[in-house]
């Protein structure tokens, strides 16, 4: 930094400081004015513009600073310091000094105050957990004031401006790629710059229907025709099981491995709570072929589970269902299918459609997937199990249904529930209707919805079992019961009364009016 030095002898004359003009300074004569003024700037780190000014020099017994900045300072003595705050620029700093005989002398120092960039710039961008269109993006950075934020749908846009654990959200309109821009501010010129792309879809997710035209259905083939992928086709013969516009097609080329299939990554995970239970619509060209569904962890492909249903129609629709063995503490974002599994491909096509939970909700027939899919909690002494009918017959020829042992010694209050995908709302239907078998007339069936996040929101019923040793259909009626978020259906056989080892059966348990 160049040093411009100035030093001016002044008569001897009373010593004062005064304004910032040299008018202020009172000339005198004499000699030993003070010599060798300068001044050691220390600048704050901090983009705060703090600067400390030390000043030195030979024969000064006073010291007094003009900032350049159209301020002064007070006087000081040597071996003091002055600390003053600057805007980001260049100024001129003038030192005048004194001596005791009242000589004078100054000198000008070239200041330049210029703040760092931000530093160590940090950027969240999260998509809204509801709604893939919204993002929201939030940032921190050293030596930071506030940040500029360009969400890149519009060249024209203006920036949405955030101080540090603030969040600057946006909706874009379309799906596509975008450039996410974060500009962190310093107090002056000094920027620092973050950008990102980003893509704004639909994700993949269960229910895939193929009927949503900005959702990427993309399927990749392996075994065999790989990386044809499954083409979206008109349905080739909508049915009542489906009558979808558009499905998927795979064909098993000619020459193809046994274990030959296709495979989705999807953008969510499976939500494998409640229910385990996965189906799938799916058009064969014969009956008897396996179908094995296989569901698998993203990033480690030893974390699966799978099962094998066979079609049972040819050239139509059906819907199989799929009991998946799945592990809780695990989670699985790739969905995998094989047809005719096992069977080396012969050129045949397959359409599939609707891969979706099965929810575990009202109603309870047991009849549309494997009776273990159906889990029950029994308490007090109560066991639930679904097993096949024993007393099949005209008023009830369900496969399987549900049978409730209430244990010897089993307390009064013994019973069992179920957890539900969709809770149950009155509004739709305030009556609960279900068969029941009892070997004796007169019991009581308590029927009880819980808030599984909190036990003590329950709302019940009962109905009276009016025959014995045959299927009677019995109604609990919840009419004016509140709604609330009754998703843990609880049953109570012969309610109040202690446990003797009995079985009761029920099945059908739905919502009406």
């Amino acid at each position: 930094m160049k040093n411009l030095v100035k030093i001016i002898f002044l008569a001897l004359l009373p010593f004062y400081f005064g304004c910032s003009d040299d008018d202020a300074l009172t000339e005198v004569s004499g000699t030993g004015a003070p010599t060798g003024l300068s001044m050691d700037f220390k600048i704050t780190q901090d983009n705060s513009g703090l600067v400390t000014i030390t000043p030195s020099g030979e024969n000064a017994t006073q010291f007094q600073v003009e900032f350049g900045d159209g301020e002064i300072s007070e006087e000081i003595a040597p071996g003091q310091s002055l600390e003053h705050i600057y805007a980001e620029g260049n100024y001129e700093v003038k030192l005048m000094a004194v001596n005791l005989s009242g000589e004078r002398a100054e000198v000008i120092q070239n200041l330049e105050v210029s703040f760092q960039a931000p530093q160590n710039l940090e950027v969240s961008i999260v998509k809204d957990a509801n709604n893939p269109f919204i993002v929201n993006v939030s940032a921190t950075a050293d030596f930071e004031t506030y940040f500029d934020v360009y969400f890149g749908e519009d060249a024209n846009e203006e920036p949405v401006s955030i101080l540090e654990g603030e969040t600057a959200t946006h909706q874009y309109q379309e799906t596509g790629t975008y450039n996410i821009t974060v500009i962190a501010y310093s107090g002056g010129t000094q920027t620092t710059t973050f950008q990102q792309e980003i893509q704004i879809f639909f994700p993949l997710a269960l229910p895939i229907t193929f009927e949503n035209p900005q959702v990427d259905y993309t399927f990749f083939n392996f075994g065999g025709g790989d990386g044809d992928g499954v083409p979206i086709v008109n349905n080739p013969a909508p049915n009542s099981v489906n009558s979808s516009s558009r499905v998927g097609q795979y064909t098993k080329i000619a020459g193809s491995e046994s274990w030959a299939g296709t495979v989705a990554v999807l953008n969510e995970d499976i939500d494998f709570s409640g229910s385990n239970l996965l189906s799938v619509d799916v058009y064969s060209p014969q009956a008897g072929i396996p179908v094995l569904l296989k569901v698998e962890n993203e990033t480690d492909a030893n974390i699966f589970a799978e099962a094998v249903t066979n079609t049972t129609l040819s050239n139509q629709w059906e819907r199989l269902v799929f009991e998946m063995p799945v592990d809780a503490a695990q989670t699985y974002g790739k969905v995998v299918l094989f047809f005719n599994f096992n069977i080396p491909g012969t050129g045949e096509t397959y359409y599939f459609d609707n891969i979706q939970k099965v929810p575990m909700s009202l109603p309870l027939d047991f009849e549309i997937f494997d009776s273990g899919a159906y889990v029950f909690t029994g308490f007090g002494g109560g066991n639930i199990t679904v097993e096949g009918n024993p007393f099949a017959d005209a008023n009830n020829p369900s496969a399987h249904v549900g049978k409730f042992n209430k244990g010897v010694n089993a307390e009064t209050w013994a019973g069992a529930f179920i957890e539900l995908d969709e809770a149950v709302d009155f509004s739709q239907g305030s009556k609960i209707r279900l068969k029941v078998r009892s070997p004796q007339a007169g019991i009581q069936v308590l029927v009880k919805f819980e808030d599984p996040t909190d036990a003590a929101q329950f709302v019940e019923a009962s109905a009276t079992v009016n025959q014995a040793d045959t299927w009677e259909t019995v109604e609990a009626d919840f009419t004016g019961m509140n709604l609330g978020n009754w998703k843990r259906l609880v049953l109570f056989f012969d309610f109040g009364n202690p446990g003797v080892g009995t079985d009761y059966y029920f099945d059908d348990v739905e919502q009406t009016n």
